[in-house]
């Protein structure tokens, strides 16, 4: 009888930051993408996690070309790093649906189950195989624990921040008969210590057996416990204190018997939540998302919540806790609203205890797929893979959205160009890991079409890299013609990732208040200091400074009449003539004049006004008026000539 299983490990580290703030201080751009395996064969992924060191683990099943078993092989990027390392077989002769699970600690150090034997001769067995970081290699398969029965499912583990290992599986020894078991692997130890039951059925089957660990230590194991007989399904959990005290087996409250798809999570303060889909219609599948949840591990329970109604998940995950205790929940299924499948996400906020409306992240038609996965700061990582729609399932992208800072991102692809479909295979698939700062890696498999209804695939993996502070790639320049009246404008250019650029102007050194455009026009309280621009590019990494060499203003280019001057009065010897100063451009503070005789100049005649004497009979008179603004270059115009008589 098949069981089921998923399972949500904390590996976190005792002293955590509050929120996904620190996501946007570390995550940069993709890297290049890096081959994991050859072309030549084909792939199916099982998992990627990172641990809290940073160390990435990716676990899939392999065979190779012409083989017609497969293997389970892993690879390890190292925390920092660019590099996978080469692929490491670490079990040979298997299904293509063979089963395997992958957890990792905090130190660095992963783990990988899997069952061998048979329960027809009672030869079944837990095998555990280990990266150790400090030798850089795996070690040998050990015995997790051996089971003389029919039935045995693959381990589930998660870890505890000191690197204890908590395992549990079921076990059957005749139909319709289970128990869940559980073990732990102490740091430094040799062997696992003995299996002892924590709950089960004797009338029908477990599923969806499901393991949280706390960074203490305490851990939580929900399972949907089905009677064949009644046809109910009982939600039931068992619970370890961090002292390593275990309760029995008790059902949960508020979930019926048409409950199922049972999950659930705790968080750095031994919040524990149960997430399981409560069935209203047998026949599509489709339900409430419930949930409950505890503020102990020997706390009560609180009342059942729906966190989405009327949902039809077909892959998920989560519950996904985060560092301030912020619950998400991601999954793909079917919408009747829009006639698709969709990928979908939930989250309970801490404060509050309330969950939030169902947001849509996928922007096409989702082939039933999604990854996600929660970093050390509480970002959230997604992916899964679609098709523009469902009149166009040829060009597959793997597409990717985050969650940080409690707001999702617009769903982006990862590739820039599609993928064309394979026939009996998945062109595209995808995991997910978060890292302690919340950056991504992601491994995909991509598969390609060789003809006669095969295909092959390959493995690649991308991460996001460090944030870094910007650079300077061009260094601060005004341009312009520097001069009062003048606009100037300041150059410069940079490399970084989502930085930005702020402008200001300095004055003899010091900053010009209000000035923090790219552009400036140059004013008289510039004049005759030296001014220079100021380019600041930064991001959550830092920023850097460029600033231009500094320039002495000149004086603005000479005023302009727009209204000529102009001489009124009577033109006749012992009358007085007005010189009209006309108007300017820019406007002018001051006016000089200068009377002219017949265009020479009349001594001591320097007044707007001038009487006209018997010498100007029969001469032309003029006037020069000269227009004067401090910072400006004098500008200077002639009047009309006028005959005294």
């Amino acid at each position: 009888m098949a069981v089921t299983a998923a399972v949500t490990a904390l590996t976190l580290l005792p002293v955590l930051p509050a929120t996904a703030a620190g996501y946007t201080a570390a995550a940069g751009p993709w890297g290049t993408g890096a081959a994991l395996t050859g072309a030549d064969g084909r792939q199916s992924l099982i998992d990627v996690r990172s641990a809290a060191d940073g160390t990435v683990f990716a676990l899939w099943r392999d065979q190779a070309a012409g083989a017609s078993t497969w293997e389970i092989r892993a690879a390890v990027k190292a925390a920092g790093g660019d590099t996978w390392s080469a692929p490491h077989t670490l079990l040979t002769g298997v299904g293509a649906s063979a089963e395997a699970r992958l957890a990792v600690t905090a130190g660095g150090r992963a783990v990988v189950t899997w069952v061998t034997g048979s329960g027809t001769d009672g030869s079944l067995s837990a095998l555990a195989a280990t990266w150790d970081a400090a030798a850089g290699g795996w070690s040998a398969p050990v015995t997790l624990a051996a089971h003389d029965g029919l039935n045995m499912s693959t381990p589930q583990l998660a870890a505890a921040a000191d690197g204890t290992l908590t395992a549990v599986w079921t076990q059957g020894d005749q139909a319709l008969h289970f128990d869940v078991m559980s073990a732990t692997l102490t740091p430094g130890a040799a062997a696992w210590s003995a299996p002892a039951p924590r709950g089960g059925v004797t009338s029908g089957s477990v599923y969806d057996l499901s393991l949280a660990v706390a960074p203490d230590g305490a851990a939580t194991v929900a399972w949907d416990a089905y009677d064949f007989f009644s046809g109910d399904h009982v939600v039931t959990t068992a619970t370890r204190t961090a002292a390593g005290d275990w309760s029995g087996a008790a059902a949960l409250p508020g979930a019926d018997a048409s409950a199922g798809d049972v999950r659930v999570t705790m968080d750095a303060h031994d919040v524990t939540t149960v997430l399981w889909l409560d069935v209203t219609d047998a026949n599509t599948g489709t339900g409430d998302l419930k949930s409950v949840t505890r503020t102990s591990p020997s706390g009560a329970w609180g009342a059942a919540q729906t966190a989405a109604a009327a949902v039809r998940p077909s892959d998920d995950s989560g519950p996904l806790a985060a560092p301030d205790g912020d619950v998400t929940y991601v999954w793909t299924g079917w919408s009747t609203g829009a006639g698709t499948p969709v990928v979908q996400t939930v989250t309970r906020t801490a404060a509050t205890g309330a969950w939030s409306a169902p947001t849509t992240l996928s922007t096409g038609y989702v082939k039933w797929q999604v990854s996600a996965a929660i970093g050390g700061d509480g970002t959230v990582q997604v992916v899964w893979p679609q098709v523009p729609s469902i009149d166009n399932g040829d060009d597959n992208y793997l597409q990717w959205a985050v969650r940080a800072d409690d707001k999702w991102t617009r769903a982006t692809a990862l590739n820039s160009a599609p993928v064309p479909a394979v026939p009996n295979t998945d062109a595209l698939a995808g995991e997910v890991a978060a890292g302690p700062d919340g950056r991504a890696t992601v491994v995909w498999r991509e598969a390609r079409y060789s003809g006669g209804g095969t295909y092959t695939s390959q493995l690649w993996g991308r991460s996001q890299t460090l944030l870094v502070r910007p650079g300077i790639t061009t260094k601060a320049t005004l341009g312009g013609t520097v001069r009062t009246g003048s606009t100037v404008t300041c150059s410069a250019a940079a490399t970084g990732y989502r930085a930005t650029t702020a402008w200001s102007w300095l004055r003899d050194g010091k900053a010009v208040a209000g000035a923090t455009a790219k552009t400036r026009t140059l004013t008289a309280g510039d004049y005759a200091h030296k001014v220079a621009c100021r380019a600041t590019f930064a991001n959550a990494a830092g920023s850097v400074v460029s600033t231009s060499a500094a320039v002495t203003v000149a004086a603005g280019p000479a005023l302009k009449a727009t209204k000529a001057p102009a001489i009124s009065g009577t033109a006749k010897v012992g009358a007085r003539l007005t010189a009209n100063h006309g108007t300017w451009t820019p406007a002018a503070t001051s006016y000089t004049y200068q009377w002219k005789r017949s265009g020479v100049t009349i001594g001591g005649a320097t007044r707007s006004t001038y009487v006209l004497a018997k010498a100007d009979k029969g001469k032309k008179i003029t006037v020069k008026v000269t227009a004067r603004r401090t910072a400006w270059t004098n500008g200077s115009a002639t009047t009309p000539a006028v005959t005294a008589r």
